[in-house]
């Protein structure tokens, strides 16, 4: 009992079955079993499989009830009221309430980017606590929409949808939740694939890198970002110079993490190289963070913290904290906490008394800004780092930050 249009699915969603089975976790002869009909997913397995093909739970079940009549002795009258095709299925609830059907249109596909780009906004200014819920319905509402795209709109939908999705990854990863996180690349990953759009591609694999970087893992994180410049740095491709600066910083920052010190400056300097050949409209939505000195300023920074040169790193940040617009709230707290590190790295190593106590306070002013935007990662960063101001205790601000914080 062959189940055709769980395969049909599979490739309308662009997926080959060892894509699928790389993105569910298993195996490609599970995959197999499954289509074939000789086995059925687990329940646990569901929900990911459906948001896999960008149906429903529901959906799925539907999909995986219909056989290929012609391995069954049944009638066509009999299977069309249990085989239908997705398109004809039930919609997904969003909201608690059902999405009604409806092609996408150009006017539609413009709210869907305007929207995705007001909670990228929002989230530079309020947080990632504030657009979370709203980005994940977003995205749930867009994916019920994907088989109602007519050809001539595809592309930008997929690319639309891309968006999303990697937007929902970022603010994933700053609550911490990495499972979430990968989930989402993947659907960016599959989507900038549907959509033709290598700066993309290019730009997700190192979102799913910086998932490493948080967890320290720098070889991994090297591994990928490995992956993303050979894609980016392909000239036929066209990626974005914007993208490929990003990437070059994100490499110094896992080589140094992996221990490989003078390769990591070498990507940084490539990568304020690049920087120099960025124009403003050469920057996707996506990344017009980038497209300001100070942000490079700032990731420049942070990198050179992990290449250990505290005072190159201190003179840095600290310029983009005095540049960084008030309203990029979440970036100054990150910041801030790159500088403190930066200042408690430099008195250790002999600096003076006066760079534990501006650290003490670059520390306290994060994370005033990590809690007004609930941030779990930056409040999670400064707990990690009390314990390196136990031996100044005796300054005022100290006691201040461990009476605070602690």
């Amino acid at each position: 009992m062959r189940r055709i249009r769980l395969a049909q699915r599979r490739r309308t969603v662009g997926l080959s079955q060892e894509a699928l089975a790389e993105q569910l976790g298993v195996d490609r002869t599970t995959v197999i079993r499954w289509e074939r009909g000789d086995n059925e997913p687990q329940p646990w397995q569901r929900p990911n499989i459906a948001m896999a093909l960008k149906v429903s739970v529901e959906e799925l079940d539907a999909l995986l009830a219909c056989a290929d009549q012609a391995s069954v002795n049944i009638s066509p009258d009999a299977i069309s009221g249990v085989c239908v095709s997705p398109k004809a299925l039930p919609t997904t609830p969003v909201g608690g309430e059902l999405m009604r059907r409806q092609a996408v249109h150009p006017e539609l596909l413009m709210r869907y980017e305007t929207l995705t780009d007001t909670y990228r906004q929002m989230d530079y200014q309020t947080g990632s606590a504030s657009v979370y819920a709203e980005t994940i319905a977003q995205l749930g509402r867009m994916m019920a929409l994907a088989d109602n795209v007519p050809s001539p709109l595809y592309q930008r939908f997929a690319r639309a949808l891309g968006d999303s999705a990697q937007l929902a990854a970022w603010l994933a990863i700053d609550r911490q939740d990495y499972g979430s996180a990968r989930h989402y690349t993947a659907i960016a990953l599959s989507s900038a694939q549907e959509g033709d759009d290598p700066t993309l591609h290019a730009y997700v694999l190192g979102i799913m890198s910086y998932i490493h970087l948080h967890a320290e893992r720098g070889p991994d994180a090297v591994r990928l970002l490995a992956a993303a410049l050979r894609l980016a740095e392909n000239p036929r491709l066209g990626v974005s110079p914007a993208v490929r600066s990003w990437l070059f910083e994100a490499m110094g920052e896992a080589q140094a993490l992996a221990g490989n010190r003078p390769a990591g400056a070498a990507f940084l300097a490539q990568a304020e190289r690049l920087f120099d050949l960025v124009a403003a409209q050469d920057v996707p939505n996506w990344l017009g963070f980038f497209n300001s000195p100070e942000h490079v300023t700032r990731l420049k920074g942070r990198c050179l913290v992990k290449l250990g040169d505290a005072r190159a790193a201190i003179a840095s940040l600290e310029e983009a904290v005095s540049a960084l617009p008030a309203h990029y709230v979440r970036e100054r707290s990150g910041t801030l906490i790159d500088l403190a590190t930066a200042q408690l790295m430099s008195r250790m190593a002999g600096g003076w008394a006066t760079d534990a106590e501006a650290a003490a306070q670059a520390a306290l002013d994060a994370w005033g800004l990590a809690a007004k935007t609930n941030s779990a990662r930056n409040q999670r960063r400064i707990r990690r780092m009390l314990p390196q101001f136990t031996p100044y205790r005796y300054l005022n601000s100290t006691r201040t930050l461990l009476a605070t914080v602690g």
